[in-house]
């Protein structure tokens, strides 16, 4: 017999025992301690069927859904390759450089075109039915604007909203609200469109013009493709600006991006030159000749020189020939109208021969050979005017130079004067 019918049986002996008044009593302790135990059991079955579940009925892909997948594809990329501390490293090297080289190139967190863009203006992409309602909208703007310019020709002055509303037929109220969705309208059309303008800006860069004018002018050909749109063209509105954007771009370019400005047939013959060179560079071939080069552009090797020779930047004086320094160009850059001192000492001793070689004519031609090339005033004078002073014909006078300069250059090896040939050159 087992402990539990021993117990049952001496606590039955024990109720015999019992006086009867006793019986309430001791049916309410009983019912208290069952009810306790019946407690007792039922929490130590919950831990017995934790402790089991936890052991037992957990397998391995319950695990898995309860702890991160994450976490475990790691661990096991970790048991396959360990990554050692030199790895480590270098990652965080790599990202520290890219930090710097933004930090390098003028990243700026704090730009307002680079918030701009990112806003959610700019991110909202507009359907075909959106595009449409919004160009009508744009169109009735555009309508309107065009009756307040016939109003201001024909009065000479700004009409009031008063007469504006009267020659479209409206009333002030409703012109409003068409003004005002119109305006509406057009800014959600342009800030839709304005990272294609970024898009098509970037592919300029480098061209003599900063980002931000190409995103300006991009800017203004978007504003006027959507007055030149129509929707009967058949096409998106973003099909459509892309050409005018590109066209205002490149505009811009042919006329501001140079200190000369060069024709557009210039611009698309170098344009053309530059994507033989790409082309190559594609190929393998990374320094292609100029005979190649203008083989696939079509054009003679003469005409390549001459249009590289066009397209060569100036650069400024004041600029500074190395960035460790501040000389300029202007301070070692001679002056071609200031003579060298050797220049002007070898001038004055050939003055000074030539004086003294004039000595070998007479008084009279001498002074002619001074006045005809202005030896003493520096004017030279003609054959009537030097027959004025003198009192003879024209004639005269050039028979006289001729045999004046017909003694000196008889005289002219005899005194040495080949010494001064370069100077005369």
């Amino acid at each position: 017999m087992s402990l539990t019918t021993k117990s049952v049986t001496s606590s039955t002996d024990k109720l015999i025992d019992v006086e009867p008044t006793d019986v309430i009593n001791l049916a309410k302790r009983a019912l208290s301690a069952s009810k306790h135990a019946a407690f007792l059991a039922d929490n130590n079955t919950d831990l017995d069927n934790l402790a089991s579940t936890s052991s037992s009925s957990f397998s391995l892909e319950e695990v898995k859904i309860v702890r991160s997948r994450r976490h475990l594809a790691r661990q096991s990329l970790n048991r396959r390759a360990p990554k050692t501390k030199d790895m480590i490293f270098e990652t965080y090297d790599s990202k520290s450089t890219d930090a710097q080289k933004r930090l390098s190139q003028g990243f700026d967190p704090n730009d307002p075109l680079r918030l701009f863009l990112w806003g959610p203006e700019t991110k909202q992409l507009l359907t075909a039915k959106e595009e449409f309602e919004l160009i009508a909208q744009i169109q009735d703007l555009m309508n309107l604007e065009g009756v307040k310019n016939r109003l201001e020709s024909q009065f000479g002055r700004e009409p009031t909203l008063v007469e504006w509303a009267q020659a479209v037929g409206l009333s002030c109220h409703v012109l409003k609200l068409q003004l005002h969705s119109g305006n509406r309208s057009r800014e959600k059309l342009i800030n839709a469109n304005l990272r294609m303008v970024v898009h098509i800006a970037k592919r300029y860069q480098n061209r003599g013009l900063g980002l931000q004018d190409l995103l300006q002018e991009g800017t203004v050909g978007l504003m006027k493709s959507i007055e030149k749109f129509k929707p009967q063209a058949g096409c998106r509105f973003a099909t459509y600006a892309y050409w005018w954007i590109r066209q205002t771009i490149t505009k811009a370019i042919f006329q501001h991006s140079r200190t000369i400005r060069l024709p557009e047939n210039v611009y698309g013959l170098l344009g053309k030159v530059m994507e033989a060179k790409r082309s190559y560079i594609q190929e393998g071939n990374h320094q292609p000749t100029a005979e190649e080069i203008a083989r696939r552009v079509g054009i003679a090797i003469d005409k390549l020189e001459k249009l590289l020779c066009f397209t060569r930047t100036p650069l400024s004086m004041q600029q500074t020939v190395w960035s460790d320094q501040n000389t300029t160009f202007q301070e070692i850059t001679a002056d071609t109208e200031i003579e060298i001192p050797d220049m002007s000492v070898a001038k004055q001793l050939m003055r000074k021969h030539i004086r003294g070689l004039l000595n070998i004519l007479s008084l009279k031609e001498r002074r002619i050979i001074r006045l005809r090339f202005g030896i003493e005033d520096g004017k030279q004078k003609s054959l009537s005017e030097i027959g004025n002073v003198f009192g003879l014909s024209k004639e005269r006078v050039r028979q006289l130079e001729s045999r004046a300069l017909y003694k000196l250059k008889q005289c002219v090896g005899s005194h040495g004067l080949d010494a001064y040939a370069d100077l005369l050159r």
